[in-house]
């Protein structure tokens, strides 16, 4: 659960972000090394990469972004609606942010909901447990999918569609029973909901596809030997590293070159292919995040500013725990 922005902020787990901030750099500068290592044939296919190629590593970035930010947006709505094009912003600004060495993401994310939504700190909790969980069941039955076919044809999308109707029916179910509806604390009204539920599943597979995109285009840049399903592994283990409390930087490129061994990269040939992939990848999310992220920053000082006159000329405090 969220807790009080200043709670975030307490000296012990500012070191342990510096500290997870240090080993990212760390890991980051061994990826650069390996990559630059014997990888002279992989930076000249880049230098001469398709531009569709690079635009196509951009795009699916901004795909992505829209598709979390409309994931926030739609899951609240049951509770409390907001404005979608703030929760794009504000989506924005936390992406920037988590590259900071102190992953200070959720803690604007929070301090923005509180402050300038009028949002409980319950309801922040609630409405992050019930994104969480609808991320958990999509990549759950993707990952099932893809073990159990391998190949991209009609019975992995059955497989696939089987799993999150089921998921979908059965979570909808679990909410509609009366004491998960009284100590659900908003999670059920979310989880409930047809719009918010089926909204948030269907997006989270439009955002798992465009990351399968993004390594797509990486894949194709360096011309290396990978089938669909391995591509849409490697990218969804690209998502799991990035959720890693400790930082962003330098565990995503790694974990990425690490998994992409046990997917058919390994030996010497491969060593910096994989790194090469995972830094092309991840500097496909970075080149978007980073720059309208930083613009972002300045509509997120305005409204946080407005909030804080309104605050002024009508002393109320915010509710920070309950509904």
């Amino acid at each position: 659960m969220p807790t009080e922005p200043n709670r975030m902020l307490s000296p012990k787990k500012l070191v342990l972000q510096v500290a997870g901030f240090a080993i990212g750099m760390a890991l980051l500068v061994w990826c650069i090394n390996s990559a630059v290592k014997g990888g002279g044939a992989g930076w000249e296919k880049l230098r001469h990469a398709n531009p569709w190629l690079v635009a196509g590593l951009l795009g699916c970035t901004l795909l992505s972004l829209a598709a979390n930010g409309v994931i926030f947006w739609i899951v609240i709505r049951p509770v409390k609606p907001l404005r979608l094009v703030h929760m794009q912003l504000l989506n924005l600004v936390t992406s920037v942010l988590n590259y900071a060495p102190v992953r200070a993401g959720l803690i604007a994310r929070v301090a923005y909901n509180v402050r300038v939504d009028r949002l409980p700190l319950l309801t922040i909790g609630a409405w992050f447990a019930a994104i969480g969980y609808t991320l958990l069941l999509t990549l759950g039955a993707i990952v099932t999918a893809t073990f159990v076919r391998p190949s991209f044809d009609w019975l992995w999308l059955a497989l696939l569609l089987v799993q999150l109707i089921v998921g979908g029916l059965l979570t909808r179910t679990i909410m509609n029973v009366p004491v998960v509806q009284r100590l659900g604390k908003g999670v059920d009204r979310m989880l409930a909901d047809r719009t918010a539920l089926w909204g948030a599943i269907a997006l989270r597979v439009v955002d798992v596809g465009a990351f399968a995109g993004r390594m797509a285009c990486a894949v194709a840049i360096l011309d290396l030997p990978m089938s669909g399903s391995q591509v849409l592994l490697l990218a969804m283990a690209a998502i799991a590293v990035s959720l890693n409390p400790l930082g962003r930087v330098g565990y995503r490129e790694v974990g990425v070159a690490f998994f992409a061994s046990f997917l058919g990269m390994s030996g010497p040939d491969f060593d910096a292919a994989r790194s090469q992939l995972a830094l092309i990848e991840s500097a496909g999310e970075a080149l978007v995040n980073i720059p309208l992220g930083a613009l972002s920053l300045l509509w997120y000082r305005s409204r946080w500013m407005a909030a804080k006159r309104d605050a002024a000329a009508t002393p109320t405090e915010p509710v920070l725990a309950g509904d």
